[in-house]
């Protein structure tokens, strides 16, 4: 990663070196813009206007750590806006170098131009609820902002202990909110974005969020989220739909745990703004490791509900949406692994315990087979595994959203074979990624080819399409019913494109019979030491 020579000097003041308006406009050339904590000087490349670390939020270390977020205070002068922020600590990026810092709240925008008022399309990353950032090769605006006349935003927010550390079941009112901070982040993100996209030739009223993977959780799960009501238009969750997120009890688990780790008794509270950010960052994966991710919680305020509740997405009944998954999701994971290359027949049902009960597990096995005699085990164990959790839970969060009778959710499923390690023709995660924002030459998985272009036209289309109106429409794609519980109107993007009934029934009905793997809670665990009385 990059680190600007002179930010490093600014992180090492404790704030971002600021420069004059005199040289550095005129270094920018045109891409300066006025946002409410001041001017931002950015970069002109390909055509396209590129802001890139631009701060939404105060810094979050020190007596800030699992407070809610606070908008940038003004600065003086122009900001230069040419290197990406910092993203949060996690693992690999303990915040002990400068590319991670507790002051990471920062976004990245691409306009085409910065008048007009152009549809929005802000991105939440990847990398689950504890890793990733906002600027990543695949996902640069430049080609959707140069092509179909969007602003794109990307943002980087508190994730892991940082953004998910439930506290208030020890320090009451002061963090009530401690829980569920990386969630408000991206609250305080759409917030800057309604109160600034003007000046980079957005329109505030036509906000539309989209992630994959863990931002398509943080997508679904936003539309959960009272404090987020108004803020965004449309939504799109991609191989990542959020049904459930921990109780109360597991997330004070969690911080009993770290609380033990870091040698803090539960009245020194404050104690936690004085741990160094590695040491907190490493307290974090190892309770991680025995507990599971932080993650969002069900707390009654940020988050009142479960998103699959009755009345769970009631905070955005009116925002239509679209759902889907890839066909091959765990391929992109078992591919890399010569192991699933030539799975053997006790390992494939082994590893299919977690997934499926094991007194089902050879019906279901032989039920798939005759479905896909074309698999071998490593590729037929991609597909169940898919189908238990990314397929049947896009399909849950689809039906979900159809029975509120409001807007309408659009269900899709991307089927372009490509090979990914030792598996050929399958459609591994992240594969519909690089076509949506045309970053194809940024994908080794997909040489370059007429049908691959003309799908990047296809999918970058409707997706900006939904951005503008919010109805996906895009050039070679038939129309696009909306999905509903009696027809299951899908729609199959590869290489043709069709809208067929129900495609996966069979597939649906095996797994549906389990439920969703997302659980409101975990299994008890035997007490440990840093369980309160």
């Amino acid at each position: 990663m990059l680190i600007d020579r002179r930010r490093a000097i600014g992180a090492t003041l404790g704030t971002a070196a600021l420069f004059p308006l005199d040289g550095l406009a005129r270094a920018a050339g045109p891409s300066v813009a006025r946002t409410t904590a001041g001017q931002v000087a950015g970069s002109m490349p390909h055509g396209v206007h590129r802001f890139l670390g631009v701060p939404y939020g105060e810094p979050t270390g020190g007596t800030a750590r699992f407070q809610p977020s606070r908008l940038r205070q003004p600065w003086d002068g122009v900001r230069p806006a040419l290197e990406i922020g910092a993203r949060c600590p996690q693992k690999g990026h303990d915040g002990a170098t400068p590319e991670a810092s507790e002051d990471c709240l920062s976004l990245n925008v691409w306009t085409a131009a910065l008048t007009g008022r152009k549809p929005v399309m802000v991105w939440l990353h990847g990398g689950g609820w504890e890793a990733g950032m906002g600027f990543d090769p695949l996902t640069e605006g430049d080609y959707l902002a140069r092509t179909r006349d969007v602003v794109v935003v990307t943002i980087n927010h508190r994730l892991n202990v940082f953004g998910y550390l439930n506290l208030a079941g020890h320090g009451g009112e002061e963090y009530a909110m401690s829980g569920n901070a990386g969630l408000l982040d991206i609250v305080l993100a759409l917030q800057w974005v309604r109160l600034n996209i003007e000046a980079f030739g957005g329109d505030p009223d036509r906000v539309m969020i989209f992630g994959q993977s863990g931002g398509g959780r943080k997508s679904s799960l936003m539309m959960a989220v009272p404090s987020a009501r108004g803020l965004f238009h449309r939504c799109a969750s991609e191989s990542g739909p959020a049904l459930r997120m921990d109780a109360v009890d597991l997330s004070y688990e969690r911080a009993d745990r770290l609380l033990h780790e870091l040698g803090i008794a539960a009245g020194d509270l404050h104690k936690l703004a004085t741990v160094p950010t590695p040491l907190l960052t490493a307290a974090g994966i190892a309770v991680r490791n025995a507990l599971g991710q932080f993650r969002p919680t069900i707390d009654g305020d940020v988050l009142p509900h479960q998103p699959i509740d009755p009345v769970g997405l009631a905070p955005s009944a009116r925002v239509p949406m679209i759902v889907g998954t890839a066909r091959d999701e765990t391929a992109l994971f078992l591919g890399a692994d010569p192991a699933y290359a030539n799975l053997e027949e006790g390992e494939l049902r082994k590893q299919l315990l977690p997934f499926i009960p094991a007194d089902r597990t050879d019906a279901v096995i032989q039920a798939y087979r005759t479905r896909y005699p074309a698999l071998d085990n490593g590729k037929l164990f991609a597909r169940l595994t898919t189908d238990r959790s990314y397929l049947l839970d896009a399909i849950l969060l689809a039906e979900h959203k159809a029975a509120q009778n409001a807007a309408p959710a659009y269900l899709y499923a991307f089927d372009y074979p490509m090979t990914v390690g030792a598996f050929d023709n399958v459609t591994p995660h992240v594969a519909e990624v690089p076509f949506i924002f045309g970053t194809l030459p940024a994908w080794r998985y997909v040489p370059p080819s007429p049908a691959a272009q003309h799908l990047v036209e296809t999918m970058s289309g409707t997706w900006s399409n939904f951005a503008h109106t919010g109805i996906p429409r895009g050039p070679g794609l038939p129309a696009w019913p909306r999905f509903d519980a009696a027809r299951r109107s899908t729609m199959v993007i590869g290489k043709t494109i069709r809208v067929l009934p129900d495609p996966y029934r069979a597939d649906r009905k095996t797994m549906m019979q389990f439920g969703s793997q997302q659980l409101d809670r975990f299994e008890p665990r035997p007490p440990g030491p840093w369980i309160r009385p």
